[in-house]
């Protein structure tokens, strides 16, 4: 061999040390690289499907108001029940007084 090749042998054993763990500092860094890049592509979208799927429960469980619940309801019984009983067959005050009337003079 040459001495050109024997101090260049020489020099790579001084430093195979150093050498070893820049690449196992390099393979490391590559591997944790790798995983937060597969992290943010799968976790992303996983992440905002889970996050729709809890606003539409917490949406499905939210508390109303008395307002609220009245305006819903005279909506619902307007769309649902109204026109099902005659004008004729409802009750009116007039109609529970003149009952109470009769009902005291016997």
């Amino acid at each position: 061999m040459s001495q050109a090749k024997v101090d260049k042998y020489k020099e790579e054993k001084k430093n195979r040390a150093k050498n070893i763990k820049k690449k196992k500092a390099k393979k490391a860094l590559s591997v944790v690289l790798a995983a937060a890049v597969l992290g943010v592509i799968i976790g992303i979208p996983a992440g905002r499907a889970a996050y729709k799927a809890s606003a539409e429960k917490r949406a499905a469980n939210e508390t109303i108001t008395a307002q609220f619940f009245d305006e819903w309801l005279d909506e619902y019984y307007s769309t649902n029940y109204y026109g099902l009983i005659e004008s004729d067959d409802v009750a009116t005050a007039t109609d529970a007084t003149e009952a109470t009337t009769e009902t005291a003079a016997e």
